[in-house]
């Protein structure tokens, strides 16, 4: 007799994380195989439990609407109990039914502000105005919807790599992040892509890290580049939301150019070397040696 008591008491305190909850007692089982082995647990009165519903309510709806309903399992639709809903949001964003148990709105919630409320409730007799049942608590979780657009973080994104470097160097990685609930449907699943920057440049799509698909990439033809990468959730699904980031790329030198002579220059060069010396020559010569080649022309 011991081991039903324990186990009526488990079951009617037992919680399952996230707003599912659920107290509804195979008593009969046990009654079943008490009775088969001759037992006279059947003549205790046995302890009444909750009975609970699925609790949980979608996001941004304005509409008051139920979310669910608690209910003790002596509730036999006499009105005779009534129920009491305390804890966070009780009177200003949930209102109970004191007779149905059935809980309702009372505004539009937000996840992103509040994921879950933890509540109590409580099963006074009306006639008695003793507790019905123990009070319990639950939780109400709020449902996701795609209500926020994902973003990018560290921005602005700069980086550099060694001009001619081959195809599928890691240039950047982008990161963007999404407010929504990562664990309900795709609404915070993302996919990157390349909105400017090919062919030079592609993305992997899940984890935003950007390469090279360009070979020869020359600095001295081009020097910087502006890559566009845009990323979407719902996997990039239409209806999705989305937003974009520019990722400023330039090429380092690397020593890919030998030296060459400047013909051009170096005959000129020497041209002018050439009349600077005949210059200086004709300055500097005696004056002795003009006279003498006068006489001589004379004598011809």
């Amino acid at each position: 007799m011991s081991t039903l008591r324990v186990l009526a008491l488990v079951t009617v305190f037992s919680m399952v994380p996230g707003g599912f909850l659920s107290d509804i007692r195979d008593t009969q089982g046990l009654e079943g195989q008490q009775l088969a082995q001759g037992s006279t647990v059947l003549h205790h009165r046995q302890k009444r439990g909750w009975i609970w519903k699925q609790l949980f309510v979608q996001e941004e709806d304005p509409t008051s609407r139920i979310v669910g309903q608690v209910k003790s399992d002596s509730d036999r639709g006499e009105f005779n109990i009534q129920y009491i809903l305390s804890g966070e949001g009780a009177g200003d964003v949930f209102e109970i039914d004191e007779y149905s148990g059935e809980i309702r709105t009372l505004k539009k919630l937000d996840r992103e502000e509040k994921a879950f409320y933890v509540l109590q409730a409580q099963a006074i007799n009306r006639r008695t105005n003793e507790p019905e049942e123990p009070q319990s608590e639950f939780i109400i979780k709020v449902q996701d919807i795609n209500d926020n657009a994902p973003l990018f973080l560290n921005e602005p994104y700069l980086s550099s790599i060694p001009e001619m470097s081959p195809v599928g160097t890691a240039v950047a990685q982008v990161t963007a992040t999404d407010a929504d609930d990562p664990m309900f449907g795709n609404n915070a699943k993302l996919i990157y892509s390349i909105l400017q920057g090919e062919p030079y440049f592609s993305v992997q799509p899940k984890t935003g890290i950007i390469v090279t698909s360009w070979v020869n990439m020359d600095r001295e033809a081009r020097e910087e580049y502006l890559v566009v990468v845009q990323v979407k959730d719902m996997l990039g699904l239409s209806g999705g939301y989305s937003s974009s980031t520019t990722v400023t790329v330039s090429l380092t030198d690397v020593n890919d150019n030998g030296p060459t002579f400047q013909q051009c220059k170096s005959l000129s060069s020497l041209a002018v070397m050439q009349t600077l010396m005949a210059i200086h020559k004709h300055k500097h010569t005696p004056a002795c040696t003009h006279t003498q080649e006068v006489r001589e022309s004379m004598k011809v």
